[in-house]
């Protein structure tokens, strides 16, 4: 039998494993909605007033708003899917994550902060495919009467240098 401190410690590090695999499900139904589609249900897992931003390692570590992509809202979001898949024009290609294990950085009222290692690859029209970058997701996750949401999603690319415009959501 444990005692009451060790019961308790066990009981908040299988809380923390399982929030983890949460985050984990949540993350891997990001990528494969980006990846494999539908895109147009991929702004589903955020919170209505969320940020999404692209931006280099550089911005990232000086604190700095500029970025590739930033979306403010859900809204937001659709509207980019929608520019993405009607109006813009642009060579077809495949977007394909590998996304490491997920870290709980730490827990506060409004989420849980947590980040994931990712590498996103491209491949075009003739079957070529590049690595397009190697980056983290910084994210701030929330609870909603729907399940877990983002109410922050940050791609932070330590890639120099992008090798094509970003069109759609990575």
């Amino acid at each position: 039998m444990l005692t009451n401190s060790l019961a308790t410690e066990h009981i908040k590090k299988t809380d923390r494993e399982r929030l983890k695999t949460l985050i984990e499900i949540l993350q891997l139904d990001c990528v494969h909605r980006i990846d494999d589609g539908p895109q147009e249900t991929w702004p589903d897992l955020f919170v209505e007033n969320c940020l999404y931003r692209i931006t280099s390692r550089e911005n990232w570590e000086t604190g700095s708003d500029l970025g590739v992509i930033r979306c403010e809202s859900a809204g937001m979001l659709r509207d980019r899917i929608t520019a993405s898949q009607n109006a813009a024009v642009y060579a077809p290609r495949t977007i394909r994550h590998i996304l490491s294990g997920t870290s709980i950085d730490r827990i506060v009222d409004d989420g849980v902060h947590c980040r994931t290692n990712v590498a996103i690859y491209q491949t075009n029209a003739d079957g070529d495919t590049v690595l397009l970058m190697a980056a983290v997701y910084y994210d701030l996750i929330t609870e909603t009467q729907d399940g877990l949401r983002y109410k922050e999603k940050h791609l932070v690319y330590d890639t120099l240098r992008l090798p094509d415009s970003l069109i759609g959501p990575l």
